[in-house]
């Protein structure tokens, strides 16, 4: 049972119009307001209704159970169910909690969602989420999307703070002192095996893995079998060899893409330099 500190700061969180400031002062107050040892919730989402069973320790659980959604990525989700609202298809590539899938299917019930989460804990918490709803056409795939299929492994990393589950990243070599094997595939494989010809949608957001797995999707891009991409832009820092985000941009512009920022009513153009102000990106075959 909530307290009556909870139930403040939880009306506070949901109906308190003015936006600056709430995610950071709902930080620093949920410890003083929730018991230590009953930190479980059902969250209930704002879109589609569904609920979710959330540990609000944890980073983006909390968000889900205070806001009733993805806080920091509200103007992307909002953007992503304007494209998914049509979509028969739909890839959620490093699903986590999986609030892009059950995002998609509010937008549009009838399509069919193959949410990707490698992480074993975090796929049993989704497919928990999805025999709650009900949620038959959401398929969870317990493995990660890399160039290739095969086998990885999973480095358990959960952030500054160790409250941030999704920042577990998969290598082929281990980084993190906690590893596991996990199985990977590559799209092109999966879309194959799905007897696949189109995908609407495709979210994108595996820890700088991102071009890895567009370097698994060379067919599917090459006959434009894919209508939108949603993709996380994860730039090096300076002196690094690698960056992702260049990688991403380049595979996707030589397959004839124009990018966007996700925004309600994106304007898509050529890549260029105003991209380096991104960290999310929108691709779309010209």
């Amino acid at each position: 049972m909530r307290s009556f500190g909870e139930t403040l700061l939880y009306t506070y969180a949901r109906h308190f119009p003015v936006r600056r400031g709430k995610m950071r002062l709902v930080d620093a107050l949920w410890p003083h307001v929730v018991a230590p040892d009953d930190t479980v919730r059902i969250a209930h989402l704002n879109r589609g209704g569904f609920e979710m069973r959330c540990d609000i320790r944890q980073f983006l659980q909390r968000q889900f159970y205070f806001f009733g959604t993805y806080w920091l990525e509200e103007n992307v989700l909002k953007s992503w169910c304007n494209f998914a609202s049509s979509a028969k298809v739909i890839l959620d590539v490093g699903a986590n909690a999986g609030i892009f899938s059950l995002a998609a299917l509010a937008a549009q019930p009838q399509a069919i969602v193959h949410a990707f989460e490698p992480t074993p804990a975090i796929a049993e918490r989704l497919r928990e989420t999805a025999r709650i709803n009900r949620l038959h056409s959401l398929r969870v795939h317990e493995m990660a999307v890399m160039q290739k299929s095969g086998s990885a492994l999973l480095n358990v990393c959960q952030g500054e703070y160790g409250t941030n589950d999704g920042m577990n990243f998969v290598t082929h070599r281990a980084v993190c002192s906690a590893v596991m094997p996990i199985t990977t595939t590559s799209i092109d494989d999966f879309c194959d095996r799905e007897h696949i010809n189109h995908v609407d949608c495709v979210k994108l957001d595996i820890q700088g893995n991102e071009a890895e797995a567009l370097a698994g999707a060379t067919r599917l891009l090459s006959r434009r079998g894919v209508g939108v991409i949603f993709m996380e832009l994860n730039w090096a820092a300076a002196g690094e060899e690698r960056c992702p985000a260049t990688e991403c941009i380049r595979l996707l512009a030589e397959a004839g893409f124009l990018f966007a920022h996700p925004k309600t009513s994106p304007s898509f153009r050529s890549p260029g330099k105003w991209m380096r102000a991104l960290n999310e990106a929108i691709a779309m075959p010209r």
